[in-house]
């Protein structure tokens, strides 16, 4: 499984804010972490968590990851909603694989009328796809994708920002 991340990222990651302000929300008990009040900003969360808002399930989690996969690794991920690859790396491939929350989108960046850049390195190693590289990230962990990144590829699919 990919390694998690802390929740304030998480949830700035859903757009709730700047991982500061979304702080806020967690030091007044607002935010449930698999059932239980969680108010602390460094608490890490795992994919198939389940995270509330004010008791309500925040839709997908983060609108998207991008995930660092190794060569062999499978990618079938547990979460809640269902995330969709954009063209996923063939089996002896490995690097950033990104997985979104809007299907439409997903399918639309897997458009050839749209086509995302793409950077390989040695070793059929995809080092970044339509801007979003591997960063810090190992082989097998993941990060939500931040708002900045959703908007750049929504602009690169032709999609306006209120889709999906």
């Amino acid at each position: 499984m990919a390694g998690p991340v802390r929740i304030n990222r998480y949830l700035a990651a859903a757009g709730l804010g700047t991982r500061r302000e979304v702080e806020g929300l967690l030091r007044t008990g607002r935010v449930k972490l698999n059932a239980s009040v969680c108010s602390d900003p460094s608490t890490r969360v795992s994919l198939g968590d389940i995270v509330l808002l004010d008791g309500a399930a925040l839709p997908a989690g983060p609108t998207g990851v991008v995930f660092h996969r190794a060569v062999g690794m499978e990618l079938s991920i547990v979460h809640p909603g269902t995330l969709h690859p954009v063209l996923p790396l063939s089996g002896d491939g490995s690097g950033v694989e990104l997985l979104l929350a809007d299907e439409r989108l997903a399918q639309r960046l897997a458009d050839p009328k749209f086509p995302l850049a793409a950077q390989m390195g040695p070793a059929r190693r995809r080092l970044r796809l339509g801007g979003i590289g591997l960063d810090e990230l190992d082989p097998g962990d993941w990060r939500p994708i931040s708002p900045r990144e959703m908007q750049r590829l929504r602009r690169g699919a032709r999609l306006p920002p209120s889709s999906g």
